[in-house]
């Protein structure tokens, strides 16, 4: 299934689809940050595990801010995928308004999200769209944003749920959300009898553990669900077999967590 989806990912790229769908994130971002940081200015951000495609780090540059992007995949390589990505990346770049040319030269950082090379109260937003589920230590993580955040500065994460139907990465990666199984896969799979593998690190963290998480350092300021899938998929049977879960954590396919560093 994941190899059958590449075809669409690439016409996806190519038809501005994947811009549009960075765009509603990043519209979402400007609306939640609103109320507590002026985005007139220009920011430092730090785009927290950028990805290869790095869409909210590009989208954060074309508006003029000083972005900075942490990830490991920042190292420069040579391989089929990097060349890949790199053709991705300018097929997206094309797609975005020609100001991304004129703002300042990229400052993209190889290292440890969980060990963050900058020094203290560096940002003013710190900014991350379905990375947090990867993260294999969330209490280092969320110790460092803390760290290089200036007080009075924001998080905003969208946070791709591991109880959501696609919360496996295993499923497919084109579909927002998710319409179609693949045939003879169970929805919930990862949840339930995990007949199919994970290809991706995943801590499997609920909501309510991201929730607990931030509070320990920062003032929750709001979160919400940003995406719902699975609803036609959850039956009564597949609800009482995860009874342990709430209707709400199986149908999230995106959470956000908005957060403050007191001042």
């Amino acid at each position: 299934q994941l190899v059958a989806d590449y075809p669409r990912y690439v016409w996806q790229v190519m038809s501005g689809f994947r811009t549009r769908h960075e765009q509603g994130f990043a519209n979402m971002r400007d609306r939640d940050i609103a109320p507590y940081v002026n985005t007139d200015d220009s920011l430092y951000v730090l785009d927290l595990a950028n990805g290869r495609l790095r869409p909210q780090y590009t989208l954060l540059r074309a508006e003029g801010h000083r972005v900075y992007g942490v990830d490991y995949v920042n190292r420069p390589q040579h391989t089929k995928t990097d060349i890949a990505y790199k053709i991705a990346r300018l097929l997206y770049n094309w797609k975005l308004d020609q100001s991304i040319k004129k703002v300042t030269p990229h400052t993209l950082t190889c290292g440890d999200v969980g060990l963050l090379p900058f020094p203290d109260n560096r940002f003013d937003l710190v900014t991350s769209v379905a990375a947090f589920e990867h993260f294999l230590d969330v209490p280092s993580v969320v110790a460092e944003l803390y760290r290089v955040l200036r007080p009075g500065g924001v998080v905003w994460a969208s946070i791709h749920l591991f109880t959501s139907p696609t919360g496996g990465h295993n499923v497919s990666f084109t579909q927002f959300p998710l319409r179609t199984l693949p045939k003879g896969v169970d929805a919930w799979d990862h949840l339930r009898k995990r007949r199919l593998s994970f290809h991706v690190p995943l801590n499997e963290w609920r909501k309510h553990q991201y929730l607990e998480g931030f509070e320990r350092h920062f003032e929750v300021l709001n979160h919400y669900c940003a995406m719902r899938e699975g609803d036609e998929l959850l039956t009564r049977e597949i609800e009482a077999e995860l009874s342990s879960y709430t209707r709400d954590e199986l149908t999230c396919g995106a959470f956000v967590i908005v957060a403050r560093k007191a001042s």
